[in-house]
């Protein structure tokens, strides 16, 4: 996997380990930013082009927990890494449950953490494409249904005006004391009242439905 154009935000309160992971991190490829805390967090991730958050857990102010939750709901397509010390694992696993992806304990290996990360993404990705396929399909069936409604809708609409015509003419030949039919040759009367007798009953069916 290319690490170019994948852009990763470091979120920590500490100094030292926000520049620890954006110097392992440039030097891999990524573009990195960072935020000291939730509030500046969440207006980078607002600024746009954020891909992957690694996020502290523990942070004053806004929790990793809280900033966890407001990127779930209104940018549901960034990867969240949630950063955790070895006995917050399970407020890691818990923060998984809420929308974070995967979890790295500090202290951390350089080559675990470059692998988890690589992985991570890989997998968010076909994640997202998986629903991107989703909702194209989706969407192709609400048009193709669309339009069989359309075209359905204008068989009805043309079938009651045909009646409606066929009506009137009937209600003139009868004005005039014939049959609507009378007029034709014997060997057209039969095909033709068996069209309008199907149309009529067809149309019957469709008001009582």
């Amino acid at each position: 996997m290319t690490t170019d154009g994948i852009k990763v935000l470091v979120v920590d309160d500490e100094e030292t380990v926000r520049m620890l992971f954006q110097r392992i991190l440039q030097a891999a490829g990524y573009d990195v930013v960072t935020a000291a805390d939730g509030k500046e967090a969440l207006s980078v991730i607002a600024d746009g082009d954020i891909d992957v958050v690694l996020l502290d857990i523990k942070m004053p102010g806004l929790s990793g927990i809280d900033v966890l939750g407001k990127i779930s709901t209104d940018w549901p397509n960034v990867c969240v890494i949630m950063v955790t010390a070895v006995a917050d694992v399970q407020t890691a696993v818990a923060a998984m449950k809420l929308g974070a992806y995967d979890y790295i304990t500090k202290p951390f290996d350089q080559g675990e953490l470059l692998r988890k990360i690589r992985q991570s993404i890989e997998r968010w990705q076909e994640q997202l494409q998986d629903k991107q396929h989703l909702l194209q399909l989706e969407q192709n069936i609400t048009e193709q249904t669309r339009r069989l409604q359309a075209q359905f809708t204008e068989m009805v609409n043309s079938l009651a005006r045909e009646h409606q015509l066929l009506s009137q003419l009937a209600e003139k030949q009868e004005t005039k004391g014939k049959p609507l039919l009378a007029g034709l040759p014997p060997e057209l009367q039969g095909p033709i009242s068996t069209v309008k007798e199907f149309r009529d009953a067809l149309l019957r069916i469709l008001k009582r439905s």
